[in-house]
């Protein structure tokens, strides 16, 4: 293991830039440390990017280098923070087959520096890590370069466990096993530049990127072959669907946006312009809630695990609101099936109701009615046992204690027909309960079928029933027997005019029930096994939840074809990162929400910087003058300070809600009529530096008088 990464890279990423993940990867261990701080290494290649495109690869061709070259910014500011990286020893160090590859298995000492670089979690090891591996523990770049230093960089492709001390890496280059102490430090996550490298030559679908290459093929024509009556009918369809809430700019906003749906002539793009304090989420939770229930399968992606999160905690909230309780004896079951949410759970933060529609938390719950053991059929089977034959269970179970009885010696003491009847109900009831509200809840009725939803509603019900007239104190044990012995027949309960009576309807209606849902479930094609059971939630879901990042998986999915994607702070998505959600198989309609005027995508280096590496779609289309569906009401800022915001960004085209006009809103922080609503501090003492990230600054005493 020499000491460099390789020679300079300034040939064509074409040379080692298949649509792979290791072809970024490669390039990146081509690169010296001369070369990761050398920012005119790319200087030549990086050229500014137009808002025009002649073709698909000239468009998809104008983000290689700039790509490369953000990498390279980000590898070196790493490298200057090296200090305070992460870094573990080297306990053992092994080749990996096939050998020959440069993968290596590495089983490391405890992590240090965890907390190191202003991250909000202790850092633990994930796919994509780039490492250095270095024969000592280094303190600043210019260590790595001390003349007889050995180190390579090496890669995360996967983690085959959750253990943070066993990996395996491939290197840069071979590493000498033999070799005396070693560490490994962590620099840098390349899995989302990975994800748009692949996106950039993957050549998937098209529908929507080449119209709008340029501005020619721009012009926004109103379909010929859909008829004006059609959308005014889906119009009003979808009008039906919305909350009275919204406002009028909102409502033309998602109403405008929904009509273009219904052409399967054209592909089309929308956008929605949301300055701040305009109900943007509200819009967009709004939108997404009333495409749902219309055969449509819907992507709603965001550039940050907090805006998706935000979002689909809206849209749960919508369907929750509008599903209401679903029985007179309030059975409260919410359907949420068709809705799912995957990634990354801690930086998701997935937690409360939102668990519900996550794709790790469903498949566990599926696989508790899907199980060999634990399997739904069980459960019913079980209960109609306790139901049905519940009085000869007892006399066996008689029987058996007086014979057992009989072996001590001892006298018998016998257990009433009740107390019998309540275990063996019991017993069976809370795992078929929680089976049902479990595939109530996690499977679309679509699937399911309304009939079967609403029979296992009433079967809740009917098992509630039991179990409370079961626990009547008037409820007498004798006699019980015999009219358990008899045949279940179905009766109105209401004509019942005794608790055993009652409980002998009861129990006839959960056999029926039991009985209808035993026969029309078994019809239909449940999966099993955890990776059949994922499989079945991509499948089913109408609404998918994700980053734009995480989308890259569903390319590797085999499912119906989704329509729609609607992407959320589309504004603040590098254009380079859309195209991994735009090339998903079957899109044709899509619908950006975002502000060009709020900031822009993160862009560490200055060279990408000037290209316009972190232009977004939204911003490409609103400079071509593309229309925007503007929500033009702000319910956030007083009138004084939305003024100024107002004048001199958004043209006077932003009115205040009577909210924040009312005097209830004021708030006079200083005294003196020149101040208003806003408040001056004056902080002494205080200087600006940079963050342990080194990405910003920041001034403390600020912050603390704040």
């Amino acid at each position: 293991m020499e000491g460099s990464g390789a020679s300079s890279s300034r040939s064509s990423p074409k040379k080692t830039g298949k649509g792979s993940a290791s072809g970024l990867v490669d390039m990146v261990f081509s690169w010296s440390v001369q070369d990761i701080r050398n920012e005119e290494l790319y200087k030549s290649k990086v050229e500014r990017i137009p808002l025009s495109f002649q073709s698909v690869s000239h468009y998809l061709g104008s983000y290689h280098f700039p790509l490369l070259e953000e990498t390279r910014a980000e590898l070196s500011s790493a490298m200057e923070l090296i200090s305070r990286a992460p870094y573990a020893q080297v306990i053992s160090l092994e080749e990996s087959k096939p050998y020959g590859t440069s993968l290596y298995k590495l089983n490391v000492d405890s992590w240090k520096n965890k907390h190191s670089r202003g991250a909000q979690e202790p850092y633990r090891t994930l796919p994509g890590d780039i490492f250095i591996i270095i024969d000592a523990k280094v303190e600043s770049v210019s260590d790595i370069e001390h003349p007889g230093r050995t180190w390579t960089l090496a890669w995360v492709p996967k983690l085959k466990d959750d253990d943070e001390h066993v990996m395996e890496v491939k290197a840069a280059k071979d590493i000498d096993i033999m070799s005396k102490k070693l560490y490994v430090i962590f620099l840098i996550n390349i899995t989302a530049n990975n994800r748009i490298w692949e996106s950039l030559h993957l050549n998937g679908n098209m529908n929507i990127i080449k119209p709008f290459l340029c501005m020619d093929s721009m012009v926004e024509e109103i379909c010929d072959r859909c008829s004006l009556y059609s959308n005014a009918m889906w119009a009003e369809k979808l009008s039906s669907r919305l909350s009275s809430t919204l406002n009028d700019s909102q409502k033309e906003a998602v109403l405008t946006s929904l009509c273009k749906l219904n052409c399967d002539h054209k592909s089309s793009i929308e956008l929605i312009w949301g300055p701040p304090g305009t109900g943007k989420t509200k819009t967009v939770s709004m939108l997404l809630w009333s495409i749902l229930g219309i055969n449509y399968r819907i992507l709603s992606c965001a550039p940050s695990n907090i805006a998706v999160t935000e979002l689909a905690t809206r849209v749960v909230k919508l369907l929750k609101e509008s599903s209401g309780i679903n029985s007179t004896r309030g059975i409260s079951i919410c359907p949420l099936g068709d809705v799912l949410l995957f990634g990354n759970k801690d930086r998701l933060k997935v937690k409360g109701e939102l668990e519900e529609i996550f794709l790790e938390y469903r498949v566990d719950r599926l696989a508790q009615c899907f199980g060999p053991s634990t399997h739904w059929k069980h459960y019913m089977g079980f209960m109609v046992d306790a139901l049905q034959n519940c009085a000869s269970h007892y006399r066996a179970f008689l029987k058996n204690e007086l014979n057992k009885a009989k072996e001590t010696k001892q006298k018998m003491n016998k257990k009433s027909f009740l107390w019998f009847m309540k275990e063996r109900f019991n017993a069976s009831a809370v795992s078929l309960k929680s089976c049902i509200k479990i595939i109530c809840t996690h499977i679309p009725k679509s699937f399911i079928l309304e009939s079967n939803f609403q029979g296992m509603i009433h079967l809740l019900e009917l098992l509630d029933s039991f179990e409370s007239l079961l626990s009547r104190d008037d409820l007498i044990s004798e006699g019980l027997e015999g009219i358990f012995s008899q045949p279940a027949e179905v009766q109105d309960s209401r004509n019942s005019f005794t608790p055993a009576a009652t409980l002998q309807c009861i129990r006839a209606q959960c056999l029926s029930v039991l009985r209808n849902l035993q026969c029309s479930l078994a019809k239909l094609n449940f999966p099993s096994g955890m990776a059949k059971i994922q499989k079945f939630c991509f499948e089913q879901a109408s609404l998918i939840f994700c980053t734009s990042f995480s989308s890259f998986k569903l390319h590797r999915m085999k499912m119906e074809p989704l329509n729609l994607l609607v992407i959320d702070e589309a504004a603040q998505m590098k254009e380079c990162e859309s195209t991994i959600p735009l090339q998903l198989p079957g899109i044709r309609h899509v619908i950006l929400i975002g502000d060009e005027y709020q900031l822009p995508a993160t862009v560490r280096s200055k060279l990408c910087n000037e290209a316009g590496f972190g232009r977004s779609l939204f911003e490409r289309l609103s400079m071509f003058g593309r229309s925007k569906h503007l929500l033009n009401v702000q319910y956030r800022m007083h009138p004084l300070i939305s003024c100024f915001p107002n004048s001199k960004i958004y043209h006077n085209l932003i009115l205040d809600a009577p909210s924040v006009r009312s005097i209830q809103y004021t708030k006079q922080y200083l005294s003196g009529p020149m101040f208003g609503p806003y408040s001056f501090i004056n902080v002494y003492g205080g200087s600006e530096v940079h963050d342990e990230v080194g990405y910003s600054r920041r001034n403390m005493v600020e912050v603390f008088h704040s």
